[in-house]
């Protein structure tokens, strides 16, 4: 499935208020990746040895098992990765905040340059805050020394519409925040 970045831009609801300064390649579509097992997260880089050298982790919430808005907020997810030209399994790494112990070994062994972070609880956990999502976002934050940004979660942004223009803002500020790293 192609998108074109018009298709991308009116899904976010950013059309037609917001333009591209460079051209997007769009290729197709990835598929959903299975949920992370709770196996060594070695074996898991080994596995998939693209990860070792992802320069983001995007992290959420577990999510519910209500699998048709999870595939719902899986595409939703894609078409705002492509936005701002990053691709799951290219240089990107998804997981869940299932157990905190293990995400914190996954960064040390992905070593991103930033941590998007999808939802309240996941945010909240992993800045040790129990400040209101509203309050975290918009700001770079750290964790083990790797710059984090907060935001609202796919499928959040699929049943509060509203939010999307500030989920933007919050793509925009982790993009800048990895080009102004460079």
């Amino acid at each position: 499935m192609s998108l074109t970045r018009e298709d991308m831009l009116r899904e976010l609801e950013l059309l037609p208020a917001w333009k591209l300064n460079q051209p997007l390649t769009v290729s197709e579509t990835p598929q959903v990746s299975p949920v992370v097992a709770e196996a060594s997260v070695a074996q898991e880089i080994e596995a998939m040895p693209e990860v070792a050298v992802a320069d983001w982790i995007f992290v959420g919430d577990v999510p519910n098992f209500d699998h048709s808005s999870m595939d719902n907020a899986a595409i939703l997810l894609d078409k705002m990765l492509l936005a701002i030209q990053l691709q799951r399994g290219k240089n990107v790494h998804l997981t869940t905040l299932s157990e905190p112990e293990y995400f914190k070994r996954q960064v040390a062994l992905i070593q991103p340059k930033l941590i998007f972070v999808f939802g309240e609880q996941a945010a909240q956990s992993l800045l040790g805050s129990n400040e209101p999502l509203d309050a975290l976002r918009g700001k770079v934050h750290q964790y083990e020394n790797v710059a984090l940004i907060v935001s609202y979660a796919p499928s959040h942004l699929l049943q509060h519409t509203q939010d999307k223009a500030k989920a933007w803002a919050d793509l925009c500020l982790a993009r800048d925040t990895m080009q102004s790293a460079k």
